[in-house]
């Protein structure tokens, strides 16, 4: 047991001095030597070496030339770009997500596909109700949301069945589809319809309906949301509920990315 909480102690030390290395070599604004990145972050030269050459492995930092200077590598400029890029998103989506809350009176959501899962990028909440707020940069699984069902059904196939192949079809809840067949017709009848639909599928108490927002290549870009409690669900919600944000979801795509309607 000492040696496992030992074990967790060291990779926790060395994920914080690599992180350490990158904060100091991004505000350095230039190459910086190892003699001297050693001294500013106190280690031995050997130890700094060795992080730096862990780091260079993963593209992470780079050398200008061979026993040269060290500086930010290109993953940290992907890295970068990928964040600039959601948060552009985000502003420009904030104005439809606005007027959604106002339509449903209910949370709405805004998220991109993070491999397997979900990542929100923002969420609006009617009347400062947060029982249902789900913060910006959370993850949750593509599998049994409303919104990884809208994203994924809108793959390119290619792309779709790499992510298929991977997919654990993990239980939620007792009504979280646990079959890949049934998980193939459900995107299929994304795409027949337009929007997915969440019922409980990942918690017992939540239901959610979701619509892409379809570039002009006919792939979804982000999804958007609106997410209610079981017990609020009123009559015919799904009938009310899924023209209005489809309509909002191909207002935002015309506008933002020259997308078309499905």
């Amino acid at each position: 047991m000492w040696n496992s909480r030992r074990s967790v102690s060291d990779t926790n030390g060395s994920v914080t001095k690599a992180l350490d290395a990158l904060d100091l070599l991004g505000r350095a604004g230039q190459a910086v030597r190892l003699k001297d990145l050693a001294l500013q972050l106190d280690w031995p030269e050997s130890t700094t070496h060795r992080l730096l050459a862990s780091l260079a492995s993963r593209g992470y930092v780079q050398q200008q030339e061979p026993g040269g200077a060290y500086q930010l590598g290109w993953k940290v400029v992907i890295l970068a770009r990928s964040l600039s890029a959601e948060a552009h998103l985000a502003r420009g989506m904030r104005p439809y997500l606005q007027k959604l809350v106002r339509q449903v009176d209910r949370t709405v959501n805004l998220a991109v596909l993070n491999d397997l899962q979900v990542m929100y990028l923002d969420c609006l909440t009617p009347n400062q109700r947060l029982t249902l707020y789900v913060a910006p940069g959370a993850n949750l699984p593509a599998s049994c949301t409303a919104l990884g069902k809208a994203l994924l059904a809108y793959l390119p196939q290619c792309q779709l069945e790499h992510v298929l192949s991977r997919l654990h079809l993990e239980i939620f809840t007792p009504q979280t589809i646990t079959s890949l067949a049934e998980f193939r017709r459900a995107l299929r009848y994304v795409r027949q319809r337009g929007y997915a639909v969440d019922r409980r599928e990942f918690k017992p108490d939540v239901a959610c309906i979701a619509a892409p927002i379809i570039d002009a290549s006919g792939h979804a870009v982000a999804a958007i949301s609106v997410t209610t409690p079981v017990t609020e669900l009123p009559a015919r919600w799904e009938e009310r509920t899924a023209p209005v944000i489809v309509s909002v979801a191909q207002e935002a795509a015309r506008d933002l990315y020259g997308g078309h309607d499905e």
